[in-house]
């Protein structure tokens, strides 16, 4: 009993379609592996761009106060000798700085003014329901004890201007404050005194979370598809907020103690980058777990500040459309080695259609019919040869 044929271009179909499988399942292992890899290359940048101009309207409102501040250094230094002048130069400087909210200038422990208490500083701030209404008075010792504030020794000992830690606002005791400060010198060079501009970070809670919006709002597919919402936030050196959409967290919440990871390494290094006021690039960016769920951590520093900006991103979200744009070129090259895998069966089926018509004259001739006709092949090619080594067989089995 004959066993079943199985047609050379079945067979040989069947073959090419294994290993197109094989390269298909490898094509798509890179494509899944690189792609994704682009992916959060490319979404590491979109962030830090949208992080830099952030930043950049924070550093430009920063540089405000210090030239309101700054510009009124030299007037100050020239008129020590009249205290009276320098509630008006704290009311033009509150004045001239549209995101000051209040300015002070405290001096050093019983200065010269003979006059004056203990404790002087001459204060003006803005009032809260109307920023327009500017108010001026002397503060002395009944009103506030600075003497042996850390920020103040550290300014007359460093001898130099910096921004200070974020505090609350000793009148309402919510609005978080920062403070660039400068010391004031005498004509002997010695520092007198520590002039100080408070800026009010509420403005900048709102603009991050207007960033934000603006972000999600670009990305309303991801953000409905696959709850991808990015959520940032300032924060200072220490990892406490500066901003966030939950005022409860900030100068309570703290961004570090919130980090964890399976083993504890990827933080550490994280937190290490970002202390050490490094810019994440498309490359180098934090994979850790925040609030319970796994996302990457974009950041930059802000100029002239010990602040950061940090931005988080969930991973499902930007992994996810890794998967879709390297699922969709798998599926691509999937159909087009399909289309191919159909394309080689048809021509080989036509190219081996010459050789069942061979096989069938041979079986004709060795059944005794030696005139059986030889069909013609049109190309010269093993086939060809094939056929004329059947006709040669043919004619000496005739004249046999």
């Amino acid at each position: 009993m004959d066993k079943k044929r199985i047609p050379i271009a079945r067979r040989l179909t069947g073959r090419i379609m294994i290993w197109m499988v094989f390269v298909v399942l490898g094509l798509s292992y890179i494509l899944f592996h690189y792609e994704g890899k682009a992916v959060r290359e490319s979404y590491s940048e979109i962030y830090r761009n949208k992080m830099l101009i952030t930043t950049e309207y924070t550093r430009r409102v920063i540089s405000d106060v210090y030239v309101a501040v700054t510009h009124n250094i030299y007037y100050i230094e020239h008129t020590l000798d009249k205290p009276d002048l320098h509630k008006g130069t704290m009311e033009r400087i509150v004045k001239s700085g549209t995101r000051v909210r209040s300015c002070g200038i405290s001096f050093i422990e019983d200065y010269y003014y003979p006059q004056k208490e203990r404790h002087f500083c001459p204060f003006a701030w803005r009032n809260i329901t109307n920023p327009d209404v500017i108010y001026s008075q002397d503060m002395g010792d009944a009103d506030l004890d600075y003497l042996t504030a850390d920020w103040f020794l550290d300014i007359l000992k460093s001898d130099s201007a910096q921004w200070s830690e974020p505090f609350y606002d000793g009148y309402d005791n919510k609005t978080a404050l920062s403070a660039y400060m400068v010391p004031i010198h005498d004509q002997e060079g010695r520092v007198v005194a520590v002039l100080g501009a408070d800026v009010s970070l509420d403005w900048l809670t709102n603009k991050i979370i207007e960033t934000d919006s603006v972000i999600n709002q670009n990305s309303m597919f991801l953000a409905n598809k696959f709850k991808m919402k990015s959520y940032s936030f300032i924060i200072n050196h220490d990892g406490s907020y500066l901003t966030h959409s939950d005022e409860s967290n900030i100068l309570k919440g703290n961004f570090y103690s919130q980090l964890a990871s399976s083993n504890g390494s990827d933080v550490k290094a994280l937190v290490k980058q970002m202390e050490a006021g490094v810019a994440s690039d498309n490359k180098s960016f934090g994979h850790c777990v925040f609030n319970g769920e796994e996302c990457y951590i974009f950041y930059i520093p802000v100029k002239y500040t010990r602040w950061l900006m940090v931005t988080v991103v969930p991973c499902h979200a930007i992994d996810m459309l890794g998967y879709i744009k390297a699922g969709t070129v798998t599926i691509l090259i999937l159909l087009a080695m399909l289309l191919l895998l159909v394309v080689i069966h048809y021509y080989m089926k036509n190219a081996i259609e010459p050789l069942k018509q061979l096989t069938q004259v041979t079986d004709d001739i060795n059944n005794g019919h030696f005139d059986t006709p030889i069909p013609e092949l049109k190309h010269n090619d093993e086939l060809s040869q094939l056929r004329d080594s059947i006709q040669e067989m043919q004619f000496k089995l005739s004249n046999t």
